[in-house]
This record gives structure tokens, sequence and C-alpha cells, in this order.
């Protein structure tokens, strides 16, 4: 991350520094649970435009140690690109 924010400049200011931050901890808890970012964060994003963009009020649907099996299994596929392509990231 170091290496990152030195490569892009910094974060400019002190609220950018702690999204990044807060960004990279959410990524890599992601990571460690085998969930597809970009699917997690797209199904996250969406419930708050269903909720008037706002944070839905109950997030336990979004945390991993809360997921159902079934939601794990959904948020562990691939999620395609508008070209159809498969995301592997």
């Amino acid at each position: 991350m170091v290496v990152g924010r030195k490569n892009f400049y910094g974060s400019g200011s002190q609220w950018s520094g702690e999204l990044a931050a807060t960004m990279f901890s959410v990524l890599m808890t992601m990571r460690r649970w085998q969930i597809n970012p970009r699917t997690w964060l797209s199904a996250y994003l969406q419930a708050c435009v269903e909720h008037g963009n706002r944070a839905p009020p109950e997030l336990s649907g979004f945390l991993p140690w809360t997921m159902d099996a079934a939601r794990l299994t959904a948020m562990r596929a691939p999620a395609f690109s508008h070209s159809g392509r498969v995301d592997t990231s």
C-alpha cells in the first residue's frame, strides 16, 4: 500500500487517506473470505441505491461472517463485465 501511495502521489487529504485505508481493509477482508470484490461491491452499491443513496440499514447481509452458505456462494461467483468476459479479479 505504501508503494502504491508513493506511485500515485499520496492521498492528498486526511479524508481521502482514511477512505483509501478503509477500502484496502474491506477489499482484503473480501479476499480473505474468497469473495469476489466486484460482486460484493456491486451488491452493496445496489442496496445503497435501493435505500435512497444511503447505506442499507441492515449490514449483516454484507458481512462475510454473517452470510449464509448460499449468499457466500453467490458472492464468490465471478462477476461479468459489460463485454461478457468473466472477471477473474
